[in-house]
């Protein structure tokens, strides 16, 4: 890291840095870990003597047209040291990147004078893991507007709002809103995404028990839930917050004092009123109250199977109603959901040919439907052929993997000879070994 520091110095000492001290510049930060020690070298760079404004034109020569990652994050480095508001182009730029958006609030946080707002204006544009980003950069704050915010917007619903949930309800002071005597409906709405996202037992980031205005902030949210009119997205916040508590430890409830409010956020949940307001909204055409139901439904044990396989005729891309079709189906009904598929699936397009494919981003969502029906088949023997012929001719090296191993899976002599057919020509050009091997560890048992 020293060697980077020292270069950055010598380009930025000359007026026209020479090609061969560019040239080094560049292949020593291709080098860098810039996730383990990005942060010091920025603060290095804060040190550097050289003219802060050659300084500054280096770090817009590499925001602007370096050719690597760890290019552009020097940049923003140097910006962050020798940069301000003038920058904000880039700035806009790059912090709705995930790659880029760490990098860029560090630099925004060193160099502009109103860093906050800046952050504050990026975090309503991101989505994903900037967003992750920008939120977290925010927390900390005492600016009122941004607090009320992290109340009514930071939280989205996405499984990513559990990385940075409890940090945003301590300063956005969500026990402290949820006190009011009234709320409108888009601050209760996104205090109760931030209930959620602190119950999700199975994320990543903090729960409820580490929050230590969850007994207030869980009191005062039944209260206002209690004294109107419930909309079955309200209920579906119940039901996940209902279910940090099943999984509580007794002890925990006694220490905070939430027997009682727990218990009553079971009675919300176990009326009879909630299991009909989940059956009306099962007939919706507002797709976030049906959104809301069918995961309510699923809670609650409601009979959804029927209802699906209406809705995925006319919707057969969404990934959502084929998860919940497959996931535990019994074996008497798998049948009716992979003849489904079958006939619903483009399966031409999905035969386009072995790639290295991983599978993952917003351009493979026709292969993730068929990813999350294939997945599911090993348990299922003589079920889905065509499905499975399909995604071992996928793009994706996920399906292709998963349809050899459902086959695997699969009794001996089970396999029939059309899809022995299809992985003989599909190990011939699989560009992945261990796909490759399992393939060929397929064709290897006792055919029909």
């Amino acid at each position: 890291m020293p060697r980077i520091v020292a270069a950055v110095a010598r380009a930025a000492a000359a007026a026209e840095p020479e090609a061969a001290v560019l040239g080094s510049l560049d292949l020593m930060v291709r080098r860098l870990n810039w996730y383990d020690h990005g942060s010091a070298l920025a603060e290095s760079l804060r040190q550097l003597p050289a003219p802060r404004d050659r300084l500054h034109r280096l770090g817009r020569r590499y925001a602007m047209r370096g050719e690597h990652p760890n290019a552009v994050r020097l940049g923003l480095a140097l910006l962050g040291g020798f940069g301000s508001e003038r920058d904000e182009d880039l700035f806009r730029l790059f912090g709705t990147d995930p790659m880029f958006c760490r990098t860029t609030a560090e630099a925004l946080s060193r160099c502009h004078p109103a860093a906050e707002r800046a952050l504050f204006a990026l975090a309503r544009r991101s989505t994903g893991w900037s967003r992750v980003t920008m939120v977290e950069a925010l927390t900390g704050g005492t600016d009122p507007e941004i607090k009320e915010w992290l109340i009514r917007d930071a939280c989205t619903g996405d499984v990513l709002d559990s990385y940075f949930v409890l940090a945003a309800a301590r300063t956005g002071d969500l026990a402290g809103v949820l006190s009011r005597p009234t709320l409108d409906e888009q601050t209760l709405g996104g205090a109760g995404r931030m209930l959620v996202a602190l119950s999700d037992v199975d994320g990543p980031g903090a729960s409820l028990s580490s929050y230590e205005g969850a007994p207030r902030a869980l009191a005062h949210y039944l209260r206002h839930r209690t004294t109107g009119t419930t909309t079955v997205q309200a209920l579906l916040q119940f039901i996940s917050i209902n279910r940090y508590f099943e999984g509580a430890r007794a002890a925990w409830l006694d220490e905070h004092g939430l027997t009682e409010v727990a218990s009553r956020y079971a009675g919300v949940v176990g009326m009879p009123e909630s299991r009909r307001l989940v059956t009306e909204a099962l007939a919706s055409p507002d797709p976030s109250a049906f959104h809301a139901a069918i995961w309510s439904a699923r809670a609650l044990g409601l009979p959804l199977r029927e209802t699906l396989l209406r809705r995925v005729e006319t919707e057969p891309l969404n990934s959502t109603y084929w998860y919940l079709l497959i996931d535990d189906c019994p074996a008497d009904a798998i049948g009716q959901v992979v003849a489904a598929a079958e006939r619903l699936l483009p399966l031409a397009e999905l035969r386009s040919g072995p790639t290295l494919a991983t599978g993952v981003g917003g351009e493979y969502a026709v292969d993730q439907c068929l990813d999350l029906i294939v997945c599911r088949l090993p348990a299922h023997p003589g079920h889905g052929i065509p499905l499975l012929e399909t995604a071992l001719q996928n793009r994706t090296a996920r399906n292709r993997r998963m349809a050899a191993g459902a086959l695997a899976a699969w009794p001996p002599g089970s396999v029939p000879s059309s899809a022995r057919a299809v992985l003989r020509r599909a190990a011939a050009v699989e560009p992945v070994d261990d796909v490759r091997d399992r393939m060929l560890g397929v064709l290897a048992r006792p055919g029909p």
